[in-house]
């Protein structure tokens, strides 16, 4: 314990000197005076700014005014067992306590005490040091320490659930590879050797879906991945998604019903080729953590909150409580990693990340009888200029329409923007032919075989871009007809790479009527 002896009292000549008072005044670190009572008689300028109160708010006051109320009745009690000859707990003790300011806001410190007898009577003396930010950073390092060591037995989990992952249908490829090697061909039968094919197809098949799950999940966590929003009918991309998945449904004895609303369309605003590949995700798992002769049951309604609600509803064997926590955690696919049904873990993250890219949200529900997924997205508008008049079109273009005859193709992947043109042209033109492609690649091949009079080209097409299509074009040397680059993406970035190329035009998502046939006036 540390005690010091003065003659006299704290108002002598030894605190008026001018060294004295200068040390008081400069020291760097708060120093501040109590009695045996905890009542404050001196403060220096140091305790001031560390604690933000004025010398009159704090000399004469209990020293736990400087305390969190959780604390001050224990300062309190080792005040009165040293007094009275108890343990010590405090007097000549350095430790790092909590303080709190004239604001509110608490701070770390570190307080050394020391007893002073002037005269008969006791003081106690506090030295303070503001450690606030050294104890932030200390913490902010063992967070960062823990963070790091989370993240390291993440991508252990990671290695291990993937190697294992890959090794499956890698040791069939193989299997069935060398199978094939050491039969001879005389002996070989057409059913054995089919048989090896379909096994090596479907496990490279599953191999290339492991890998671009990775992947993809690769690009929405460093912000590569974009969204183009457009509004959609519901029923007509849950169908879409349904014929997508009538194969994997059939090979799993399950049947997937849908129960579209009986109150006209209805739209949804959200990026249609990101959206199929949600629901195509939830519909699976639907279908493959299913029962034999299960169901798995798609529906949507309004909500009143101007979203559209999509539940995808299966009666399988429900996932258990305890896991609910980690079921959007990629790569944990929740004790069925040695299971046969084929997966990456990264499904239902993917979907989440996206989801809520295009400002929507999923939760779920689930018991032993089954699981309930949910999607909520904003609600579209319906899309009105698939209502053509010849009234309007008079309005607008009065007596310059020709009549051109001609072929025009369309790449685009969504069926209901190609029924709009289609509908647009043959309102317009009777005699010019509408064909579509559904993407980049077939376009491609199409322009090569067959030829056109004008191209319509989507921008966001699955697979190749219609920017990268473009560039195909043109390093192929053909003689291309007017190529019209379609795009609901209006961002600088994009609108800068449509016009590095050669297209003629642009027109943006949602495709005006009057716009297109202006187009078309223009080119044919």
């Amino acid at each position: 314990m540390s005690s010091i002896d003065l003659s006299g009292d704290l108002s002598g000549s030894q605190n008026n000197s001018p060294l004295f008072q200068s040390i008081w005044q400069t020291v760097v670190d708060g120093m501040i005076v109590i009695d045996h009572l905890g009542i404050i008689q001196m403060v220096n300028p140091a305790t001031l700014r560390i604690f933000g109160y004025a010398e009159k708010e704090l000399v004469g006051e209990n020293v736990k005014i400087l305390m969190p109320r959780r604390y001050s009745s224990e300062h309190d009690q080792y005040l009165s067992n040293f007094m009275a000859g108890g343990p010590n707990k405090i007097i000549g003790i350095g430790r790092i306590v909590e303080g709190k300011t004239k604001s509110g806001r608490e701070i770390s410190m570190y307080l050394a005490v020391s007893e002073l007898k002037v005269g008969d009577k006791v003081y106690f003396t506090g030295i303070l040091r503001d450690l606030t930010e050294k104890v932030r950073a200390e913490r902010d390092i063992i967070d960062a320490k823990e963070e790091a060591e989370r993240a390291n037995l993440a991508k252990s989990h990671f290695l291990s659930s993937m190697s294992h992952e890959l090794r499956t249908p890698l040791n069939t490829i193989l299997g069935f590879a060398q199978l094939l090697q050491i039969t001879d061909e005389k002996d070989i039968k057409y059913g054995l050797y089919q048989e090896a094919v379909e096994h090596i197809l479907k496990s490279g098949d599953h191999l290339l879906r492991l890998i671009d799950d990775v992947l993809d999940l690769s690009k929405i966590e460093s912000g590569i991945v974009a969204v183009y929003p457009e509004d959609i009918d519901v029923s007509e991309i849950v169908e879409e998604c349904l014929d997508l998945t009538k194969f994997l449904a059939s090979s799993h004895n399950v049947k997937v019903i849908f129960k579209p609303e009986n109150i006209g369309k209805t739209f949804i605003h959200a990026d249609r080729l990101r959206l199929r590949q949600c629901l195509i995700n939830l519909i699976s798992n639907g279908i493959k953590y299913n029962r034999n002769d299960g169901s798995v049951f798609i529906s949507y309604r309004k909500l009143k909150s101007s979203f559209v609600r999509i539940n995808v509803i299966d009666t399988g064997h429900g996932i258990p409580l305890e896991l609910h926590d980690k079921l959007f955690t990629p790569f944990d696919r929740l004790g069925h990693e040695n299971s046969i049904i084929e997966g990456s873990g990264v499904g239902l993250s993917i979907t989440r990340k996206i989801i809520r890219m295009m400002k929507g949200d999923i939760g779920f529900s689930s018991t032993c009888e089954g699981s309930q997924f949910w999607i909520d997205l904003p609600v579209g508008e319906e899309n009105e200029k698939f209502h053509i008049s010849d009234g309007e079109l008079k309005n607008y273009m009065g007596k310059r329409l020709t009549k051109p005859a001609g072929h025009v193709l369309y790449i685009e992947d969504n069926p209901s923007n190609v029924d709009l043109l289609r509908g647009i042209i043959n309102k317009v033109y009777p005699d010019m032919t509408v064909d579509s492609c559904p993407s980049a690649e077939s376009g491609l091949d199409y322009i090569t075989n067959h030829g056109c009079d004008i191209i319509f080209m989507d921008i966001n097409l699955p697979g190749m871009s219609g920017i990268e299509a473009m560039k195909c074009l043109e390093q192929q040397h053909l003689k291309v007809p007017p190529v019209i680059a379609i795009t609901a993406d209006l961002s600088e970035p994009t609108m800068k790479k449509i016009k590095r190329q050669k297209f003629s035009e642009t027109i943006t998502k949602p495709i005006d009527l009057i716009e297109t046939v202006k187009v078309l006036e223009r080119h044919l």
